[in-house]
C-alpha cells in the first residue's frame, strides 16, 4: 500500500467515525483535528505527484515549499526571504556536490576532481503551487556524467537538514559531524533565515518522499547553531608540514607553535594539492576556515578546512 493510499483509507475511516460520533463533545473535536491533519498530508502528496512532469522524472529535481510569515499562500513571497533562501540553498548544494564528486573520484581511483571541471550549480526552474514553492534542478554538465552524483547531493542536503533540525535524539555535535564542514555556514544561514520568518519547510523530490520540517524544529535548530557553532575564515602564518594526496589531510605549524590539522577544501584539484605539497616545510600564508562546535559537556571542538596557501615573502 502506498503512502497516499494509506492516507485515503485513514480519511475515509475518520469520516465514518465522525458520522457515528453523533454529538459527542469529546470525540468530535479530536476526530476533526485528526481528519484535518490527514487531509493536509493528502494534499501534500497530491501536489508532489503533479510537481514534476512524467517525462522529466529521470532528471533530478527538487522544490522547496515555504509556509509562514512573508509568504501569501501560493500567490507570492517576500523578495528578501526568497532571495536569501535560494542563495543559501544553492551554496549548500555546491558544497555537498563538491564533496560528493571528490568521494566519487576517490572510489574511482582518482584523488580529486579533474582540473578545469565546471563547478556544481543549481538552476532555478520556477515556482510551484501549494504553499509557495521554489523549484530547482542541478545544472547539467555537457556529457551528463555527474547527474547521478548531483541527484544524490540534493538528497544529501535534505538529509543534513533533517539531521540538524528534525532529529531530537542526537546532540548538535553528533548531528553535524557527517556534514561537510564547508557546508555548515550556508546551512546555518539558511535555517536562520527560515526561523526569522517563522517558516515551515517541505522539500519535495521527483522520486522520493517529501521531507517536512516544522517552524518549531527550524527555530530550535537555528538557535542551537547560533549558540553552539561559530565559523570564521582566518589567515594563518606558519610552516606547512604536508598534505596527503589520497585523503586530503593537512598539517600546519603556526608561528606560535600551534599545530593545525584538518582537510583541504573539496574544490581543490590534484594540481592544487601538488602545488601545496611543494610548500612542505616552507614558511607560508594559508587561508583556513575554522569551525568551532560546543558539545553537550561544554567542551569546544574546532575543525579546519584549508582553502589555499602561498609562500611567505
Amino acid at each position: 500500500m502506498t503512502n497516499r493510499t494509506f492516507l485515503k483509507v485513514q480519511a475515509l475511516e475518520l469520516r465514518r467515525l465522525l458520522e457515528s460520533a453523533g454529538d459527542d463533545p469529546v470525540m468530535i473535536p479530536q476526530l476533526k483535528v485528526r481528519l484535518a491533519h490527514v487531509e493536509k498530508e493528502l494534499q501534500a502528496t497530491q501536489s508532489q505527484e503533479g510537481l514534476f512532469p512524467s517525462k522529466d522524472r529521470d532528471h533530478p529535481r527538487t522544490a522547496l515549499f515555504l509556509e509562514g510569515d512573508g509568504v501569501r499562500g501560493s500567490e507570492g513571497i517576500r523578495p528578501a526571504l526568497a532571495g536569501e533562501v535560494m542563495i543559501q540553498y544553492e551554496k549548500m548544494f555546491i558544497e555537498q556536490a563538491l564533496h560528493d564528486e571528490r568521494e566519487a573520484a576517490r572510489k574511482a581511483g582518482r584523488q580529486r576532481r579533474p582540473r578545469g571541471a565546471a563547478a556544481p550549480a543549481l538552476l532555478f526552474t520556477g515556482t510551484h503551487r501549494g504553499s509557495f514553492g521554489l523549484g530547482f534542478e542541478p545544472q547539467a554538465s555537457e556529457d551528463g556524467a555527474l547527474l547521478d552524483i548531483h541527484a544524490s547531493s540534493l538528497v544529501n542536503v535534505a538529509e543534513a537538514l533533517e539531521r540538524v533540525a528534525g532529529n531530537d535524539s542526537v546532540s548538535l555535535d553528533e548531528a553535524i559531524r557527517p556534514i561537510p564542514t564547508s557546508m555548515l555556514p550556508p546551512l546555518k544561514q539558511f535555517l536562520k533565515t527560515l526561523a526569522q520568518y517563522d517558516i515551515e519547510l517541505r522539500l519535495a523530490f521527483s522520486e522520493r518522499i517529501a521531507l517536512t520540517l516544522t517552524a518549531g524544529q527550524i527555530q530550535k535548530a537555528a538557535e542551537g547553531l547560533q549558540r553552539d557553532m561559530t565559523e570564521e575564515t582566518i589567515q594563518v602564518c606558519g610552516t606547512l608540514r604536508g598534505v596527503t594526496l589520497e585523503s586530503g589531510h593537512f598539517d600546519l605549524k603556526t608561528e606560535s607553535g600551534e599545530i593545525i590539522t584538518g582537510m583541504v577544501a573539496d574544490a581543490l584539484t590534484e594540481d592544487d594539492l601538488l602545488n601545496l605539497n611543494g610548500l612542505t616545510n616552507e614558511p607560508c600564508k594559508a587561508q583556513v576556515q575554522k569551525t568551532t562546535i560546543r558539545s553537550i559537556s561544554g567542551d569546544y571542538r574546532s575543525t579546519f578546512v584549508l582553502f589555499s596557501a602561498e609562500p611567505e615573502r
